[in-house]
């Protein structure tokens, strides 16, 4: 009754319904036989690159405080510019187009692909397919009853005598959350330093009510500049006293409260009007070091790459506007593994395999190659006499005496407090019983932060390590709290209290219920959306021993929006309950499985 398979699954390509897998499905399988074909991007196949950095201004208007994009701090970045079709010829027109890498290489913020063009001529992923299939004839008689389109299209154009002298649309937005609890759509610009430089720069008049297929627009008679000028005039440009310089603006709106709103606030065919949506001045872009075309063909930009303070917004059908960013990120995915001949994950291939168009994958790896590798003889768990003296003696007495102490300590003042009253005692015990156990629970919760810090998913330590003795030592004095009163609260918002104050997301707005002690396990690494329930006795696994080389690996459990877990039910780490998932009671979610509503449904109408 859980999906159990034996490849990583992909939960973008999950929650998307059947339509929208088949169309997404074709076009990933058009472009990744192109790919392979050309051994090269399909789309900004040729450019510059450069690194640089980031730097927020001290004050930004009208902005609310973001833990990202707040005043005064610094990002190292990367930005490759590029032609969108033409790959010979600089001077041909073109859409032009700006990748930006926000944080360092190993460890990115974002990754924003930015044009130019205030507009994309594809509202939904199922709309820009049938756009790359459909003739000529077809999409002329398409904007004729669109206007917009065919204004995007040419508004996307630009005759370049310089990269840096463009501003850069995202088109697609994503969704920012503040740190005081606002959440918002927001769209990116890069515009020159220059403010003399217009918007308009570039520009193309249109001639025509298509413009005709950039990558065949040869350029103006007499032009007798180098093929790849513009990567150039970059490098020069990069290298001298000024550097290239950029403002990256923001434009941000309050998420609408109902549906059709909301999809017309995500319509990349129509901007935002500026005047209600102003663009707001938030950093400056300085790039500084030129990339050579090797390092600047190597890079990969990654549309799904996202944090909780900026998200990809979702999309479950291939109609919806959200569909547009949602779906590339998957087809981005998939080509880069293939250009690169990197590892190809099999819930890709299973995807791929699923389509109409037959993909020769045969070349691909399916695995790290292990070919060569020594076998390591030595035994996992082995450590020296000392340790396993102390293991035998002094840590069991510690993992006694210390809960027991500071449940003392605790329980100490309030129940002096009671002797001293002229009240009988046994009328304030329960008083003192509920103070004392939610004093306990604060001083579980900081000792957690104390002795454990904070484990982040991906993590892995060695099981004889200090971090691993701090744990347990965490985990003894947890459940004397536990069964002193914290237990008892369980299902209630004091449970969920405590489980934030160790660090879990449980979600306020719509409600979470949380009815097990097993959520406490590695509570930092559960995330519970509202209207989930986790029933009585689940356990939530955010850790596991697997033997591999003594180490201990940390992974995050997910129950989304309307998820449920029922009772001793277990799930463990990078399991994920999809939003209205059920893992039914006494059911296992295995690591890494994708628990999604529809399996559940069938095998209960069994």
């Amino acid at each position: 009754m859980v999906k159990n398979t034996l490849h990583s699954f992909d939960d973008r390509i999950e929650e998307m319904d059947v339509k929208y897998k088949k169309v997404l499905g074709n076009l990933a399988a058009n472009l990744a036989s192109s790919t392979l074909k050309l051994k090269s991007r399909y789309f900004h196949r040729i450019g510059a690159a450069g690194k640089g950095s980031l730097k927020i201004y001290d004050h930004v208007i009208f902005f609310p405080d973001h833990e990202i994009f707040s005043p005064g701090k610094k990002y190292s970045v990367v930005l490759r510019h590029s032609n969108c079709l033409s790959s010979d010829d600089d001077a041909r027109l073109d859409p032009r187009g700006a990748a930006l890498r926000i944080g360092d290489a190993s460890t990115p913020l974002l990754d924003l692909t930015l044009k130019t063009g205030n507009a994309f001529h594809a509202r939904s992923i199922g709309d820009f397919a049938t756009w790359l299939v459909c003739g000529a004839a077809a999409r002329e008689e398409h904007v004729k009853h669109s206007p917009h389109i065919r204004d995007a299209m040419w508004h996307s154009l630009r005759r370049a005598d310089s990269y840096t002298q463009l501003h850069y649309y995202s088109n697609i937005c994503r969704l920012f959350r503040f740190k005081d609890g606002q959440e918002m759509y927001v769209k990116f610009k890069l515009r020159p330093y220059d403010r003399a430089i217009g918007e308009d720069n570039g520009k193309v008049e249109p001639i025509g009510i298509l413009p005709p297929e950039t990558g065949a627009i040869p350029r103006d008679e007499g032009d007798q500049r180098p093929r790849l000028f513009l990567a150039d005039d970059f490098q020069r440009r990069v290298s001298s006293p000024d550097k290239v310089r950029y403002v990256l603006q923001l434009q941000i709106r309050r998420v609408p409260e109902d549906e059709t709103t909301r999809e017309v606030a995500l319509d990349c065919t129509k901007p935002w009007d500026e005047t209600l949506f102003p663009y707001i001045d938030v950093g400056e872009v300085t790039i500084d070091q030129v990339l050579n075309k090797q390092e600047s063909d190597d890079l990969e930009f990654n549309p799904f790459l996202r944090c909780p303070e900026v998200d990809v917004i979702r999309a479950s059908s291939c109609n919806e506007s959200a569909s547009m960013d949602h779906g590339r990120s998957v087809v981005y995915a998939i080509c880069q593994h293939l250009r690169k001949k990197k590892p190809f994950p099999e819930a890709w291939r299973a995807f791929l395999n699923q389509s109409d168009v037959k993909v020769d994958l045969s070349g691909c790896p399916m695995a790290a190659s292990a070919a060569g590798e020594e076998f390591v003889k030595e035994v996992t768990l082995e450590r020296p006499w000392y340790l396993t003296f102390w293991l035998a003696t002094a840590q069991p007495f510690l993992q006694i005496f210390l809960p027991y102490f500071l449940l003392g300590l605790v329980a100490s003042a309030p129940f002096n407090l009671i002797k001293m009253g002229k009240i009988q005692m046994i009328y304030l015990l329960p008083l003192f019983w509920v103070c004392s156990g939610i004093a306990a629970g604060v001083v579980c919760g900081v000792s957690k932060w104390i002795l454990v810090g904070r484990k982040r998913e991906g993590e892995v330590e060695a099981i004889w390590s200090v971090g691993i003795f701090m744990d347990t030592i965490w985990q003894a004095i947890k459940t004397v709290v536990g069964e002193y009163l914290m237990e008892m609260t369980s299902g209630s918002i004091m449970f969920n209290l405590w489980l934030k104050l160790m660090g879990s997301e449980v979600a306020w707005d719509g409600g979470a219920y949380v009815d097990s002690m097993g959520a406490a396990l590695n509570p930092e690494l559960m995330q519970i959306e509202k209207n989930s329930v986790v029933e009585r006795e689940a356990l939530l696994f955010g850790h596991i021993y697997e033997g591999d080389g003594g180490k201990v690996k940390y992974g995050k459990v997910v129950v989304r929006r309307g998820g449920f877990i029922g009772s001793r039910a277990v799930a463990m780490p990078g399991a994920t309950v999809a939003a209205g998932g059920s893992l039914p009671a006494l059911s296992l979610a295995m690591k890494g499985e994708f628990v999604n509503s529809q399996l559940y449904y069938k095998a209960f109408a069994m």
